[in-house]
């Protein structure tokens, strides 16, 4: 680990720790619980043993009665499923919508470490660009925090599609999946996130920049698209563009919030301007009082 990424995790730990110990750890306990009762292993049966428990097949085998032992699982899996497409770097406060994202990610990692929870990341674009499957242990989670601030991506754009249906494969066990993303691909991705869903909890955080809702009149402006590179030149003071741009956000945050209502998604709001961690609190505060 080079310098640059030590001193950007160092930081990152010294900033979350006490409010993940303070604010989140107790709530995040409560809202996240392993999947309930697991096999453990078998014994010879006892008299005032529950018959239903008799593992039938074994006790032909050994002609003799055997039961099966089953215990409670508490560990959760917890999977962060990061956007690191180029439309992440954008901001125009504290923070851009990639360092709230870092935070956020740092957030949830912790307290999984904390709960001694299996953890995993996959780190996407419009393909996969890295995938960490779920353990535990403090060095794995510090490993995650460091590749979610510090990975170089190999492509500026996004496939959500693309993202989701690899987690689709790959996850065996069921698993709470927080999407971190602006949510702009240019792609759909509502069959992915639905077949997602049948299996899993499926969370997204909605990273957003004001600017991105409410584009003040600052006449001609050299543009950037951060996922193709294209540069145009926007008349930002006319009515005709700020119409059209109004009514293209209004449309894909419908579209969005449509597409997370059908897969029984749940969604955050992450307004980068305001309080970043107060959603996330809000969420497992609400978690706890439904589980």
């Amino acid at each position: 680990m080079n310098k640059e990424i030590l001193k950007k995790v160092q930081q990152i730990d010294i900033r979350l720790r006490r409010k993940v110990h303070s604010l989140f750890a107790g709530n995040y306990r409560s809202a996240f619980k392993g999947q309930g009762i697991i096999f453990s292993d078998v014994r010879e049966y006892v008299p005032g043993d529950d018959v239903r428990s008799i593992s039938w097949n074994l006790t032909a085998k050994m002609s003799k009665p055997y039961v099966r032992n089953f215990e409670e699982d508490r560990e959760a899996q917890i999977i962060l499923a990061v956007d690191i497409s180029s439309s992440m770097d954008f901001g125009t406060g504290e923070h851009s919508k990639k360092e709230t994202q870092n935070l956020l990610g740092a957030v949830i990692a912790l307290c999984a470490q904390k709960n001694k929870d299996r953890l995993g990341l996959l780190l996407f674009s419009d393909d996969i660009e890295l995938y960490i499957p779920p353990k535990k242990g403090v060095k794995h989670s510090w490993r995650i925090i460091r590749d979610i601030c510090a990975f170089k991506r190999q492509s500026r754009q996004t496939n959500m599609e693309k993202g989701l249906s690899f987690l689709s494969k790959v996850l065996n066990k069921k698993s709470h999946i927080f999407i971190l993303s602006d949510f702009l691909s240019s792609s759909p991705f509502e069959k992915s996130m639905s077949l997602l869903g049948q299996k899993h909890d499926v969370v997204n955080l909605v990273f957003s920049d004001i600017f991105e809702r409410q584009i003040p009149k600052m006449g001609l402006v050299d543009v950037e698209d951060m996922e193709t590179g294209e540069l145009r030149t926007v008349d930002f003071s006319s009515p005709f563009f700020q119409k059209q741009l109004k009514d293209s956000i209004e449309e894909k945050t419908v579209n969005r919030n449509k597409q997370f209502i059908k897969c029984q998604s749940e969604q955050i709001f992450i307004d980068c301007q305001k309080d970043i961690y107060q959603p996330l609190i809000n969420f497992f505060q609400k978690r706890k009082k439904t589980t």
